[in-house]
């Protein structure tokens, strides 16, 4: 009975070990909508002081991660008071966790970028991306 427990125990262990390391190392599907939760820690809407003194208030942004390698991000901001938008379409690939994004048309940068797609119930979704440019990093989740 009690070598029985145990060897129950050793497999519950064991299985919970193996989905806990899936989460870190796993191959997670970026595919779907992620839509932007926080910037530095801080909830959206975010805002901030550009280097030529504008300021920016960020109302959302989005990224749609597409089946065929197709990506796109729709931010909507306001500038100065006036309500922005911008776009910006590109082609992915992942390795691992990592996505590789190759920007094709940008109303910002074609400088490609890299995220992190991972499993996480954090805010309400199954999956974040996090996405760390020019100092900043912003968290998406679906």
């Amino acid at each position: 009975m009690i070598a029985r427990a145990k060897a129950l125990l050793a497999a519950t262990l064991l299985v919970a070990g193996a989905a806990a390391c899936s989460d870190v190392t796993g191959n997670v599907n970026p595919e779907g909508q992620f839509f932007l939760m926080t910037v530095n820690g801080t909830h959206v809407p975010y805002s901030y002081t550009d280097g030529n003194g504008n300021n920016i208030y960020v109302q959302s942004d989005t990224y749609v991660l597409s089946t065929d390698g197709a990506y796109s991000e729709t931010q909507v901001y306001q500038l100065n008071g006036a309500t922005q938008f911008l776009r910006e379409d590109g082609t992915y690939t992942q390795s691992g966790n990592t996505v590789y994004f190759n920007p094709t048309q940008s109303d910002f940068s074609l400088t490609p970028y890299q995220g992190i797609v991972r499993n996480s119930s954090s805010f309400g979704g199954s999956r974040t991306l996090t996405i760390s440019l020019n100092g900043s990093t912003a968290v998406y989740s679906d």
